[in-house]
C-alpha cells in the first residue's frame, strides 16, 4: 500500500532512480523527500484540487522539487530527463495506435479537453476560486493546421521565480516535447513564461506535415 505523500506515478520513478544510481541512499533521500513534499503542498496555490485537470502538473512539479532538496540536488535536471524517459518508455504503444500526420481525433479530443477547461476556469474565477491557475488562449493564431493553445499565468513558474528554481524548471517545461514525438506529432513552441515568455504557446502538428519541416531548427524549449 502506497503510503507516502508524493504521488506514487512520479515517486515510483523517482525512487527506481534511487535504486540504480543511488541505492546506499534511498531510504534517506525518499523519507526527506516525503517530509519536503508535505512541506511543499503548504504552498500549493488556488488551482481547484483534484477538479482541475492541470493541477497535477504543480504535483509533478513539487515531487521533481522535493527529490532535489532531498537528495542535496544530486538528483537534478539532467536526472529528471533520465525518469522522465522511463515515463515515456511506457506510453510508447501509443503511437501505434495515434499518428499525428494521419488520425485528426486527437486534435478534437485537444479540443474538447482544453474547451471545457476554459469554461471551468471561466465559472469559477467568476466565483472567487481557481485563482492561480493557468489562464488559456484557444487557437489565438486562428491556425488551420493541428492544434494551438496559449497558456497564460503559469503557476509553476511563478512558484520557481519565487522560490530560485528557474533554472530546475526548463526540464519539466522540455517533456512537452517527449509525448508529441511518442504521437509522430511535433510541438512548435517559441516561447515559455520561465524563460522570459508573455505565454508558453502550443501548436501541435504531425511531424511530417510542411509545418512542421517549417519549424525544423526550432529549439525545443
Amino acid at each position: 500500500m502506497w503510503n507516502k505523500a508524493y504521488p506514487k506515478s512520479w515517486g515510483k520513478l523517482f525512487e527506481k532512480y534511487c535504486d540504480k544510481y543511488l541505492p546506499d541512499r534511498k531510504e534517506e533521500i525518499c523519507l526527506r523527500a516525503d517530509n519536503e513534499y508535505k512541506r511543499l503542498l503548504s504552498e500549493m496555490p488556488d488551482l481547484g484540487g483534484k477538479e482541475n485537470s492541470m493541477a497535477d502538473n504543480m504535483g509533478t512539479w513539487f515531487s521533481i522539487l522535493a527529490f532535489y532538496e532531498a537528495s542535496d540536488h544530486v538528483i537534478d535536471g539532467k536526472a529528471f530527463q533520465i525518469i522522465h524517459g522511463w515515463h515515456i518508455d511506457r506510453l510508447r504503444f501509443l503511437g501505434k495506435i495515434v499518428d499525428a500526420n494521419k488520425n485528426k481525433w486527437p486534435y478534437k479530443l485537444f479540443e474538447r479537453i482544453y474547451k471545457k477547461y476554459e469554461r471551468q476556469v471561466r465559472e469559477h474565477q467568476a466565483k472567487g476560486e481557481w485563482t492561480d491557475t493557468w489562464g488559456i488562449e484557444i487557437n489565438p493564431d486562428n491556425r488551420t493546421e493541428g492544434y494551438s493553445f496559449n497558456l497564460i499565468g503559469c503557476p509553476i513558474a511563478k512558484h520557481a521565480k519565487e522560490h530560485g528554481y528557474e533554472e530546475l524548471l526548463p526540464y519539466l517545461c522540455k517533456t512537452d516535447h517527449s509525448l508529441a514525438h511518442v504521437l509522430h506529432a511535433k510541438l512548435i513552441r517559441t516561447q515559455i513564461e520561465i524563460l522570459g515568455g508573455d505565454c508558453c504557446d502550443y501548436w501541435y502538428v504531425g511531424d511530417k506535415s510542411e509545418a512542421a519541416k517549417a519549424y525544423s531548427n526550432l529549439e525545443e524549449i
